[in-house]
């Protein structure tokens, strides 16, 4: 019984790892998150609002839209978050000639103005599908000379590609030592490692090392991971949890991260992969912050997985109304397990799954102006 009890008390100190605060802003570390649709905007809105640290969101620009579509979103978007405004998404990016692009940077700039903070003018540029060296060049060289004529934050993304390269002349570190010229070196405000696993056999770079180099080389910039994710279902948590919390000591070195699938995987905020980015970015403590980890809502359940019963343990820091929601994978509401008010203190809540078919559920507890999700498993 001691043994059990003991594994009950290891299992709520880990889960139990969770704290809240609204939004606090930690001016040394950017946490990104890019969101590549602004279809469900106030969903998106709330999604960013209910983190636990301000975000920076890599808004993608669409080829051939105009500025004024995104007007809206951008605002929104500004509200509760940083913004960080890709000019043109890699992909799309050798659709464009030299007129078009400069045209392109200066309608985004007057049309969008202070409601982006930083513009991502070239994104994954060393990648060999942008098109002729020359011509990626030319359109970021003079991107840049408009974007910081007009006083604006500046940020480039590179495609690191080690032994994953088509051409070796694209590979990450001699295309910027051969073709990026010298005064981006020393100016660029924000420069971005994009990587996608995935692409590359699953290789698993020695970040130090490539943030060291990256720093000599811009000795100016900011430097982080601009891009990262995965579209493995069974990879997500394991990813986002991974390079969320990437131990990197190189100076400058601001984090950045910006998972590629944040529409996708946490909007609405129901969804289980935001309560794990919720969970990774309460375990980075702001400095200047002292956290209570007394005063914390909690909850968690076991046995997990579990068939056809299990208990929910949950923590009240104060006299509060506590509702507990049941919702399927998609994020559909299922049932309320509890909806009453509660006083200060930690209590168990029985719940019995036999109507319910084999598979993932998730469980949201609320209180005051506090949630947290977490995931439970049925297993028949």
């Amino acid at each position: 019984m001691k043994r059990i009890i003991s594994l009950l008390i290891l299992i709520q100190t880990i889960i139990f790892s969770h704290f809240a605060f609204s939004n606090a802003s930690d001016t040394n570390k950017v946490y990104g998150v890019t969101i590549d649709n602004i279809s469900n905007l106030n969903a998106i809105r709330t999604s960013l609002r209910n983190l636990p640290k301000k975000m920076t969101t890599r808004i993608v620009f669409d080829e051939w839209m105009p500025a004024t579509y995104y007007n809206t979103a951008v605002q929104t978007i500004h509200q509760v978050s940083y913004v960080m405004g890709e000019i043109l998404d890699s992909w799309s990016f050798s659709q464009y000639n030299l007129t078009q692009y400069i045209n392109r940077v200066n309608e985004y700039i007057s049309t969008l103005g202070n409601n982006v903070d930083i513009w991502e003018f070239g994104n994954e540029i060393n990648g060999e599908w942008l098109g002729n060296t020359t011509d990626v060049i030319q359109k970021i060289s003079s991107a840049y000379n408009i974007l910081k004529s007009n006083n604006k934050t500046t940020a480039l993304t590179f495609y690191y590609n080690y032994e994953c390269w088509e051409n070796p002349q694209n590979e990450m570190f001699y295309w910027i030592h051969n073709y990026l010229p010298s005064y981006m070196k020393t100016g660029i405000d924000y420069v971005w490692v994009s990587y996608y696993e995935d692409d590359c056999n699953n290789y698993q770079p020695n970040w130090q090392k490539v943030f060291d180099s990256l720093k000599v080389i811009f000795p100016n910039s900011k430097i982080g991971i601009g891009e990262c994710g995965t579209t493995k279902v069974n990879k997500k948590e394991e990813y986002m949890r991974r390079y969320y919390t990437m131990k990197v000591t190189t100076k400058n070195y601001v984090g950045g991260y910006f998972w590629w699938y944040y529409k996708q995987d946490c909007v609405p905020y129901t969804k289980y992969l935001w309560g794990v980015l919720k969970e990774v970015l309460n375990t980075i403590p702001t400095p200047g912050i002292v956290i209570d980890t007394n005063n914390l809502a909690k909850v968690f359940n076991y046995p997990n997985p579990f068939n056809p019963s299990t208990k929910i343990y949950y923590k009240v820091p104060q006299n509060s109304n506590v509702k507990i929601t049941l919702f399927d994978a998609v994020g559909r509401e299922i049932l309320i397990l509890l909806n009453e008010y509660k006083a200060q203190g930690e209590y168990i809540l029985d719940f019995n799954a036999n109507n319910l078919a084999s598979g993932i559920y998730f469980y949201k507890m609320e209180m005051m102006n506090t949630s947290v999700t977490n995931k439970m498993i049925l297993l028949k």
